[in-house]
């Protein structure tokens, strides 16, 4: 039975390892970035603060005023 929970646990430790978490969340943010359709919504994102299209929060503790 002692076996059995120390492999156990053993085996927690190895799938928990931090490197294997990164690996996974790397994996899934460049699967993200690797879609067109996301490239395409950051470029126009930046054309539209290059071009002034945005709206500027002045008082963050006053958002709807700030903005309006």
């Amino acid at each position: 039975m002692l076996r059995e929970v120390l492999d156990f646990a053993e085996f927690l430790k190895k799938k928990n390892k931090p490197e294997a978490l990164s690996a996974k969340r790397r994996s899934e943010t460049d699967n993200y970035f690797a879609n067109p359709k996301v490239i395409e919504a950051i470029e126009r994102g930046e054309e539209d603060i290059k071009a002034g299209r945005v709206t500027k929060i002045t008082d963050p503790n006053n958002i709807w005023e700030s903005m309006l």
